[in-house]
């Protein structure tokens, strides 16, 4: 896809397995759910939805569970348990968030999150793990109607920091959807890779595929 501009002016943050640990968190979640009505569930199923809102995750397992019913309890008993794990184990910050967080504040670039997630749960880790004051706008799932891999939400948040070019923006995603929402969006993306990892062709439509959030930093120092 090129070379990204240095000319940067906003970096989009991805926050689920990209600012926050959080999948680890969700799964535990997921799982307590799960067992609680009886439904087997395995972190390669979990994965399957990674980076894709809850619209798809609710459409195909209800299909695959046979029930709306069901699926419909499981993810409202999958939010509950997230507030607990939360409660019992914290929220892990990504490698090297902080660091660049702090770069781009020092840099006067402004970052946007991004997130998949509603403003509830977004407010509540931002507010436990003490890092909302690094963001200058947030859009959730609440702010747009369809999820990731269409742009909406990288539009949205683009279209709210007022600038005149794309090529002047980064986005920072962990996920397979996140890495398309962005090509959609026609905004060049970095993946830093959580759980899976990029195959060639999702690698193929990113500026870079780095290891973690300080290599992001260091590569935007060049």
């Amino acid at each position: 896809m090129g070379t990204l501009k240095m000319n940067l002016k906003l970096v989009i943050f991805d926050m689920d397995g990209l600012v926050v640990d959080s999948e680890k968190i969700y799964f535990a979640a997921n799982q307590r759910a799960a067992k609680k009505l009886g439904m087997q569930y395995s972190m390669d199923y979990y994965q399957r939805f990674i980076g894709s809102g809850n619209d798809l995750m609710y459409s195909e397992m209800s299909r695959d569970y046979g029930s709306k019913e069901l699926i419909s309890e499981f993810i409202r008993l999958s939010k509950q348990q997230v507030f607990n794990v939360v409660k019992e184990e914290g929220i892990p910050l990504k490698k090297g968030f902080l660091e660049l967080a702090a770069y781009l504040r020092d840099a006067k670039i402004p970052s946007i999150l991004a997130s998949s997630n509603d403003r509830i749960a977004i407010d509540y880790f931002l507010e436990t793990a003490s890092i909302g004051q690094y963001f200058s706008k947030i859009v959730s799932a609440n702010d747009v109607t369809n999820a990731k891999p269409n742009p909406e939400i990288f539009e949205h948040a683009w279209k709210a920091s007022g600038l005149s070019s794309k090529n002047e923006t980064v986005i920072l995603e962990d996920s397979y959807n996140g890495v398309y929402a962005a090509n959609n969006a026609h905004i060049p993306v970095i993946m830093v890779p959580d759980l899976i990892q990029p195959t060639k062709e999702v690698a193929a439509r990113t500026q870079a595929v780095l290891g973690n959030l300080n290599e992001v930093k260091s590569y935007l120092e060049k």
